[in-house]
């Protein structure tokens, strides 16, 4: 492994070893989390730095060497959310705080304290990330919100991976029951009233499309209608089999079209090629 495993994160790891753990397959998470994070934090045009002042008022990340992530909100008065990823649940464990306030500097390798909240202090801290000077206020809680849903939720997929037991096959943790489950631990809600919050949206979604509407589904892209004109009866050939087949005409009519942002577009770009 090409990537040194820092002592304190290694020694936490070591308490997690489990018979069908082993300590290196603990430490190749590790190295998968951290590049992961790494990655997200660039995508974001996020800084790492080794310290922040107290009265840093910009909106700030933070990991823990126990893998525990903090997010803090722009301003004095900060939001908060704690987030603990257990290797075994699928739900990480959050807890939110408003009004929050840092009652000392910043520093990696110590521990982070704060006022006015649930969580009084961390774990010692293994990363700071903060937003960029000259970013909108709007913006930075947008990418502190969109980094830490990013990171918690693929934090949990990875824990997921290597707790399988021989025979299990991988839990598809981005299917609609999974992404309500999520959800509705991350923000305190019951699987109903979270599960009816994200049908109503899609009907409101597939409302708009039905009336000719574009419908934006934020940084994904948007949903329109397309006009397809009518098309004649013609010969082609089965994809499968290669054999010549008679291919129905079909009248003009409307049909659902989905153009992506070029903020996705450009995300996907930087995913790392992984054969199958």
């Amino acid at each position: 492994m090409s990537t040194p495993i820092p002592a304190d994160v290694e020694q936490h790891l070591k308490s997690l070893v489990t018979e069908n753990i082993t300590l290196d397959m603990m430490k190749e998470l590790w190295i998968r989390k951290d590049k992961l994070f790494s990655d997200q934090i660039a995508l974001l045009a996020m800084d790492e730095v080794d310290q922040l002042d107290m009265d840093e008022e910009r909106g700030i990340l933070l990991l823990t060497y126990s893998g525990s992530l903090i997010s803090l909100g722009c301003g004095e008065k900060r939001t908060m959310e704690y987030a603990s990823i257990k290797l075994r649940s699928d739900v990480p464990h959050i807890i939110k705080s408003e009004d929050v306030s840092l009652t000392s500097p910043l520093i990696r390798g110590s521990v982070a304290t704060f006022q006015g909240g649930q969580v009084q202090n961390t774990s010692s801290i293994y990363k700071i990330v903060v937003c960029r000077e000259g970013v909108s206020v709007e913006e930075q809680e947008k990418r502190i919100r969109e980094a830490t849903v990013f990171i918690t939720s693929s934090f949990v997929h990875l824990n997921r991976d290597l707790t399988l037991t021989e025979g299990q096959s991988s839990v598809d943790m981005f299917n609609k029951k999974e992404m309500v489950r999520y959800v509705a631990g991350k923000n305190g809600l019951s699987m109903k009233q979270t599960r009816e919050i994200i049908d109503d949206y899609l009907v409101m979604a597939e409302t708009g499309l039905l009336l000719g509407k574009a419908v934006s589904l934020g940084n994904l892209g948007k949903l329109s209608l397309k006009w397809k004109p009518e098309r004649k009866a013609r010969l082609g050939r089965n994809p499968a089999t290669g054999e010549e087949i008679t291919i129905p005409a079909k009248e003009a009519h409307y049909t659902p079209s989905f153009r992506f942002s070029s903020a996705i577009k450009e995300r996907c770009e930087q995913v790392e090629y992984k054969e199958t």
